[in-house]
């Protein structure tokens, strides 16, 4: 009880040193708790939550090949689309090897617009006979396909999703601009035209009506069927019924669908594979993307900007709190107490119970400051995670012990340096005797 009253009294009496280690120690634990949320949380992502995707693959025209592309020539666009029999020796090696995927497919054709429904107009529009029509027709096999759109996520806005295995639905969904355009609402009708005969059309009637969940702002297109809010979506089975299917339609017209198939596999090792041997069989001028690992990478960049300066935040705050931390006790402990410490060893007082009070006002000044800081850390780890880089941070098991056997060991520190106040404390200071400046101020 002596040596509990003693370090109380001691810590009133040196009150700035004690409010700075409060603040430090407060501020420090506060601080490291949260970073180290943010920080297992961007390494989970780049590790064990990376190696659960299931990665998308597709095989893609290059920025070259792109560039000669046109939407109002046919047959420099069309020789270069791919048909199942193109994709079919990259799925045969690829079971060669024993990977395990999956696929699903889109088919995208111009299609003419009719007075049931006007395309939005382009900047630049040519003639539907050189360009195949003004509005898109995208087909989907599966709802996969329809996930994997690389014209961007829709949302429904109204309406019902697709059927996609009724080869005798008709329903197509569009976009709430081209609906709005044409005064049309979920369940009525309209018609487009074929691209290489406008005789032939196609009845469809409105399914839903989607908006793109990041539409492009503030954005031109030289044709009318550039623009992805004139593109109709629809199911493969009624597209293989009008037969738009990309095996009968001869390429160098408008006719041939562009066919874009997605491999879905296992894992991010097991799309490395992939990769490599689909390189090897693909066509010329045509590049394989995992559009799911981009996005799912481009989502980390946030997390990893915020982990990047959180790291050096940490850095910083655990070297200078640490080092001022150190100061701080060694002015509390050594340099102004050492008229204290002499009166208490000539009272009778040993070191070892001056020591032990020195140790006993450290425990007093850091450990519920400590604690405090790491329960409002890891109670604001979440929300601070979340409000900093769009990802929640939650705290873990791993963490708080983590964190709990750190300060555990700053602590153990501090007390060390705190007791050597007293132990190198010299004795033979007591009774040195008086210098002549010393007597001379007597």
């Amino acid at each position: 009880m002596f040596v509990l009253t003693n370090a109380w009294h001691a810590l009133g009496r040196h009150r700035a040193y004690s409010i700075l280690t409060v603040i430090l120690a407060l501020i420090m634990s506060f601080g490291t708790i949260t970073s180290a949320a943010v920080l297992t949380k961007q390494t989970a992502a780049h590790g064990t939550e990376y190696q659960a995707q299931k990665p998308t693959a597709v095989i893609r025209p290059g920025a070259k090949l792109q560039s000669q592309m046109k939407g109002d020539d046919a047959k420099a666009t069309t020789e270069h689309y791919l048909t199942f029999t193109d994709y079919s020796p990259i799925a045969v090696a690829a079971q060669s090897k024993s990977l395990s995927f999956t696929y699903s497919f889109a088919e995208t054709v111009p299609v003419r617009q009719s007075d049931s429904l006007k395309a939005i107009a382009g900047t630049a529009d040519e003639s539907a006979d050189n360009t195949g029509g003004e509005l898109l027709l995208r087909s989907f096999y599966d709802a996969k396909a329809l996930k994997n759109n690389d014209l961007g996520e829709i949302t429904l806005v109204k309406g019902k999703k697709l059927k996609y295995t009724d080869t005798k639905f008709t329903g197509a969904l569009i976009s709430k601009a081209l609906a709005d355009k044409n005064k049309l609402t979920v369940g009525s009708t309209f018609t487009v035209a074929n691209p290489t005969d406008a005789s032939k059309k196609y009845t469809y009637t409105v399914q839903g009506i989607y908006k793109y969940a990041n539409p492009a702002t503030a954005k031109s297109y030289t044709l009318a069927k550039q623009n992805p809010d004139n593109v109709i979506y629809t199911a493969y089975a009624t597209a293989y019924t009008n037969g738009l299917d990309p095996e009968k339609s001869p390429k160098g017209t408008w006719a041939m669908p562009d066919l874009d198939i997605t491999f879905l596999l296992s894992s991010p090792a097991d799309y490395q594979t992939f990769a490599k041997l689909a390189k090897k069989s693909m066509p010329k001028g045509y590049e394989l993307s995992s559009p799911s690992l981009d996005a799912y990478n481009k989502k980390l960049e946030p997390l990893d900007s915020t982990a990047s300066w959180m790291r050096i935040a940490q850095i910083v705050l655990l070297a200078v709190g640490g080092v001022l931390l150190v100061i701080i006790t060694i002015m509390r402990t050594w340099i102004v107490r050492r008229d204290e410490i002499g009166m208490g060893l000539i009272t009778g007082v040993t070191k070892p119970r001056l020591a032990w009070q020195f140790i006993v006002e450290t425990l007093m000044l850091t450990v519920v400051p400590i604690a405090l800081g790491l329960l409002i850390g890891g109670f604001a780890a979440q929300p601070i995670g979340k409000a900093l880089c769009g990802f929640a941070t939650p705290m873990s098991t791993a963490i708080v012990s983590s964190a709990i056997r750190n300060s555990l060991g700053g602590i153990a520190i501090l007390a060390v340096v705190a007791l050597f106040g007293p132990v190198v404390f010299r004795t033979a200071n007591l009774f040195k005797p008086a210098g002549p400046a010393t007597e001379a101020k007597a």
